[in-house]
């Protein structure tokens, strides 16, 4: 476990982020990290020792400490520190100095000072240590984002969460009830869930919010009955926006349910394998086989639905060679869109409180997914990160040309708003190109959001309007 001795607790933080992506295994760290800076004559030194090593690096700066180049200071700072680590151990990371969750917003911000594409990409490139290949990535999904996305102080995406689940996977975070013939809230839930969503939509005409797409997640929205769901499915309804249901579970998706989807408008599901390995899907907590996602996909293709699937980079257990039957099983069948994830030990997770040794081939699996998108047809269309990730990796989701998402461009871009119903979802309003971002969270424990729906509703109705 290291000692970190940085000037403030803000800059500490940062520099937290770049130590953690090199060192994953709090158990194998340098000791002592020790940085400091400060500008001369407009001049920005920043001094590092690492259990004795030392560096140093220098930048000009011009005029006074601005907004904006406090950020400078600060990634200036989380980049010498990359790269006083990247020398003394000899190797670098994907993402280079970068942590945070949105390598694209970055991008989208150098267009915005005036610079083209590619300008862009070079920049992430030249001042961040991004390699060549996650470069290229950003460059991609720039291009293909292209049309979709969606930018507007006024605009929002409706969000509607289901906090419920069949089984626990052992890498979630969620707060979610495990939904049981014995769980006592579900009616009243969705009784008090509907009224949020007629009242949140009301809210959105009068104030002159316009609502872009409509998607209903969880946990597991169809681990609800299929009554439940029509009702919840009626309710939020929008005519002509894009309409998405996460139908994750293979085992909880049945004809009566896909057919209530469809009939609702729902026109995009979400189908989740997250592996193929039947073995894996046991060890993680799934209640499913390989061959309950096919059945469920075979229905699913019933209907006029655009599919989404999910896949997990680097599970327990698992090698390059069992993900690859996933990735073949999973492109074979072609769903309009395949998320590659990378997996993640969330804070919270069952897995977070395990011994599980990081597999160490969670990057090969990734490279692996996307040569074989590219040769199957599929463009990377959006990617995020999170902490605790694997080799410092990310999640990309790929398409077919024309089918891409609204809703993940929009909320992983964050240019619009979101307005969210249900337990534990948080609205956002969006200023600007996520200049300025207010949120406010609804309680998380389903008991205490029905206790507290009314006082908790006038809030958040204020806080959209």
């Amino acid at each position: 476990m290291y000692k970190l001795i940085a000037e403030n607790s803000k800059i500490a933080y940062e520099l937290e982020q770049v130590i953690r992506a090199f060192y994953p295994d709090e158990n194998n760290t340098p000791n002592l990290i020790e940085q400091k800076s400060f500008v001369d004559n407009g001049v920005m030194q920043v001094n590092i020792a690492i259990d004795g090593d030392e560096f140093t690096y220098r930048q000009n700066m011009d005029g006074s400490i601005s907004a904006d180049e406090k950020r400078f200071y600060n990634r200036f700072n989380k980049l010498c520190l990359y790269k006083a680590i990247e020398k003394r151990e000899g190797r670098s990371l994907p993402w280079g100095s970068l942590t945070g969750i949105r390598p694209t917003k970055l991008a989208y911000e150098l267009m915005d000072d005036g610079k083209t594409i590619d300008e862009a990409v070079k920049a992430l490139q030249s001042v961040y240590c991004v390699s060549a290949e996650k470069a290229e990535l950003i460059k991609s999904i720039l291009k293909a984002q292209n049309g979709f996305i969606r930018k507007g102080d006024s605009l929002f995406n409706l969000y509607v969460h289901i906090p419920f689940c069949v089984s626990k996977c052992s890498y979630c975070s969620f707060v979610t009830d495990i939904l049981t013939p014995k769980y006592k809230y579900a009616e009243s839930y969705v009784d008090v869930l509907v009224e949020e969503i007629a009242q949140t939509k009301q809210c959105l005409k009068e104030s002159g919010g316009e609502i872009v797409s409509v998607y209903i997640g969880g946990g597991t929205p169809t681990a609800l009955n299929a009554n439940q769901l029509k009702r919840v499915l009626n309710a939020a309804y929008c005519k002509n926006v894009e309409y998405t249901c996460e139908a994750g579970r293979p085992d909880t998706i049945t004809s009566e349910k896909l057919a209530v989807m469809a009939d609702c408008g729902v026109g995009r599901i979400c189908v989740n394998p997250q592996s193929l390995c039947d073995e894996t899907l046991v060890r993680i907590g799934r209640n499913h086989n390989s061959r309950d996602f096919f059945e469920a996909f075979k229905k699913a293709r019933e209907y006029p639905f655009i599919i989404n699937t999910d896949l997990i980079a680097g599970l327990e257990g698992e090698r390059i060679k069992d993900f690859i039957v996933t990735l073949d099983g999973v492109t074979g069948l072609r769903p309009e869109n395949i998320t590659v994830h990378t997996l993640s030990r969330k804070n919270g997770s069952a897995l977070s409180q395990t011994e599980y040794k990081d597999n160490d081939e969670a990057e090969k699996m990734v490279n692996a997914a996307s040569v074989k998108m590219r040769e199957s047809g599929y463009i990377p269309y959006y990617t995020y990160r999170q902490k605790r990730m694997l080799g410092n990796l990310e999640n990309t989701g790929y398409c077919l040309d024309g089918t891409q998402c609204i809703n993940n461009i929009t909320t992983m871009e964050e240019c619009i708003g979101v307005a969210a119903c249900g337990a534990g979802a948080i609205s956002k309003r969006i200023y600007g190109m996520g200049d300025k971002i207010e949120r406010l969270a609804n309680l998380r424990d389903v008991k205490l959001y029905l206790e507290q729906f009314e006082q908790r509703l006038n809030k958040k109705l204020i806080f959209l309007s």
